[in-house]
């Protein structure tokens, strides 16, 4: 068995969509991929599929396995993350380790013009994944962060939000609200675990993609200023690969000044209402037990559960 490792091509993505899902539906992520959705990830601001993105191939030259590689830089140290797929039929194989073999020499090569900061070479998979975990422990990493996947699994009986008063609530307006919801969330999350700040036109590629969802998305802003905001994602074609009309709160931010006063679950808790007039079903987020903002208990409080959990693995690089 000979397994060749080749940089992405454009004519790869339908293949890779396919592969993506067939994994996810073995692994039980409950997670659905469309085509649209994957392009987008794969055009991020400084992001080069050409260059941080490898396919796999067996003797016929049919994809069995594919990875990115994505910096992110925060202000005390810079990880290489290696995101990594396998067909199920080529687990265990050896595909997920050439595969990180490559990417692990890739960092090193990239840590000489990272400056002085600590860089570490990390990955991640569901903490259900033992075989996986194995494979990365014998990469001599070891854990370095914990996120829960949280579910709400149903849009009833919701409690009404109940905004604190002198502050306006509204939709997000996409170029209007960009700049200062920018820095809402690189100001919510200063204080949280490996935070790598947004930039505007990283912000711009996600509320242009074809996912985003503006009429589920508030904001609550103080004058001109947003203060909290709470952005989602929905895909057609994921929810119709997951089965269930799901939307993904990527971000619930407050900046600190306006915290504990229960503007998060009020912002929270006003896209759940959304979600379940546009006719959704369930909402699914992640989190991190490290989180100092209590969120993990907020998003109890207003129906969330834990489905599963993620396990990041990470090891320094000289």
């Amino acid at each position: 068995m000979t397994i060749t490792i080749r940089y992405y091509r454009d004519d790869d993505l339908d293949v890779i969509v396919d592969l993506t899902n067939a994994a996810d539906a073995v692994d039980l992520l409950d997670e659905g991929t469309g085509i649209a959705e994957l392009r987008e990830i794969l055009h991020r601001p400084g992001f080069d599929p050409r260059r941080d993105a490898l396919v796999a191939l067996d003797e016929r030259q049919r994809i069995v396995g594919f990875a990115r590689l994505e910096l992110k830089s925060g202000a005390q140290q810079t990880r290489l993350y290696v995101h990594t797929t396998v067909h199920p039929h080529w687990r265990e194989k050896g595909v997920e380790r050439l595969l990180l073999q490559r990417f692990r020499h890739t960092a090193q090569e990239r840590r000489q013009i990272l400056g002085s900061k600590p860089v570490q070479f990390r990955t991640y998979c569901a903490a259900h994944q033992q075989m996986r975990i194995a494979l990365f422990e014998s990469f001599g990493l070891r854990p370095v962060r914990y996120s829960p996947h949280m579910v709400c699994f149903s849009l009833d009986n919701l409690a009404d939000p109940r905004f604190p008063p002198g502050l306006e609530v509204r939709l997000y307006v996409r170029g209007q609200d960009d700049q200062s919801a920018l820095e809402a969330i690189n100001e919510a999350f200063a204080d949280v675990m490996d935070f790598a700040p947004a930039t505007l036109e990283g912000l711009r590629h996600w509320m242009a993609s074809s996912s985003f969802r503006e009429e589920l998305s508030p904001v609550a802003l103080d004058g001109e200023v947003v203060v909290g905001l709470c952005l989602c994602t929905a895909s057609d074609d994921g929810m119709r690969l997951m089965g269930r009309r799901d939307v993904y709160v990527d971000a619930l931010a407050v900046r600190p000044p306006y915290r504990r006063r229960g503007l998060g679950s009020a912002l929270l808790l006003s896209s759940l209402h959304a979600m379940k007039e546009a006719g959704m079903e369930s909402a699914s987020l992640d989190t991190d037990t490290d989180n100092l903002t209590e969120a993990i208990q907020l998003y109890e409080k207003v129906g969330f559960r834990e489905a599963w959990r993620w396990v990041t693995y990470g090891k320094g690089i000289p």
